[in-house]
């Protein structure tokens, strides 16, 4: 319904106004051909990057969305830059967690694991203990980020946001040479904004929700202000010189799994093979723990006595679950592994 009200992004993603049905022979086919999208990454291809910012493309993506009742300026366009920043280096059994700073989900990251170090006392696999110190570490890391997070005064530092159905992008690699990258892209919602640029083709996000709507917090919308986000890319160093890049698509979801995951390999131990395959749980959602169904029966009722626990399948949609991406170097062998459950979820090896 919000892709109809926009010409351009109905021609784009609907057919006669209605999401396109799956094809049932086997032979046949459903495209929804990009051209416009297509000539647009051409033109960058060619322009360079800036040209999103300060070219022919910018006065383009600004002419659209004004004509349509926006307010996105080619002077706000040309005002952006993106900056490097040094990674947190985050202490952790003995090895050490790389996580991006400021507004992500890597301070919370490294609030969770110093709870974790304290409280977590690893045994040869996870157990009911082990699953309640995950819980207590991401509701109380979860509280600290919801309660003074965000852009104040100049300052990254930690405020609140508000679930909604996800459409992002994790990809973990490691190449021959143990080259490692744990890359986040986000168009925030489930299409973003809904809204594709009429001449560009291009879907624009929507930003604005990751803000505080309530004024006066530190989270709350204001000019020039830096929104808080969830993205959790991680690179991590195992004591005994494992490597892995990790993170996950899934909004909120996305810390819980990539906590577990680095617990599972630096805890416990685990390959890729183990570390997907063990049952997660999820502590995003305030007071409420989800299990995941799998768990042992003995973990399973020691959440339930512990917490407002409720448990659910692994399933595509809507998800319960985040959906990670994780890769391995062990001395000169790679590993990579995604969640099992998903559909568009894909791991590749170098041929």
């Amino acid at each position: 319904a919000d892709l109809r009200r926009y010409p351009a992004s109905a021609a784009a993603f609907l057919k006669d106004g209605l999401p396109p049905s799956a094809p049932w022979g086997i032979k046949s086919e459903t495209r929804l051909p990009l051209a416009t999208l297509k000539a647009t990454l051409s033109h960058l291809a060619a322009a360079g990057p800036r040209d999103f910012y300060q070219g022919d493309l910018a006065k383009s993506i600004a002419s659209d969305i004004k004509a349509d009742g926006g307010s996105l300026s080619v002077e706000d366009l040309a005002a952006f830059r993106a900056h490097l920043r040094e990674p947190l280096a985050i202490p952790y059994r003995d090895g050490k967690v790389y996580a991006t700073p400021e507004l992500t989900a890597g301070p919370t990251m490294a609030h969770a694991l110093r709870l974790l170090q304290q409280g977590l006392k690893p045994g040869s696999v996870p157990d009911a203990t082990t699953y309640s110190e995950y819980a207590l570490a991401l509701q109380a890391a979860f509280r600290e980020r919801l309660k003074d997070m965000g852009d104040a005064d100049g300052k990254r530092s930690l405020g609140a946001e508000y679930l909604a159905p996800a459409c992002t992008t994790h990809f973990s690699v490691v190449d021959r040479h143990g080259n490692i990258a744990a890359v986040t892209q986000t168009l925030l919602s489930s299409f973003g904004s809904k809204y594709v640029t009429p001449h560009t083709g291009i879907a624009m996000n929507n930003g604005i929700m990751w803000f505080d709507p309530t004024p006066g917090t530190t989270n709350s919308l204001a000019p020039g202000k830096r929104c808080l986000c969830n993205y959790t890319p991680v690179i991590a160093e195992t004591k005994d010189g494992k490597r892995l890049a990790v993170g996950a698509s899934g909004g909120r979801r996305i810390l819980p799994s990539v906590m577990q995951l680095v617990s599972f390999a630096m805890d416990f131990g685990m390959d890729l093979d183990a570390a997907i395959h063990q049952p997660r749980i999820d502590a995003s959602e305030g007071a409420v723990v989800i299990g995941d169904i799998r768990l042992p029966a003995d973990v399973r009722k020691t959440l339930a006595a512990r917490f407002d626990y409720e448990e659910t399948q692994v399933q595509a949609l809507p998800q319960k679950f985040a959906c990670p991406s994780v890769v391995m170097r062990e001395g000169d062998t790679n590993s990579g592994a995604v969640e099992i459950f998903q559909p568009w979820a894909d791991a590749v090896a170098e041929s």
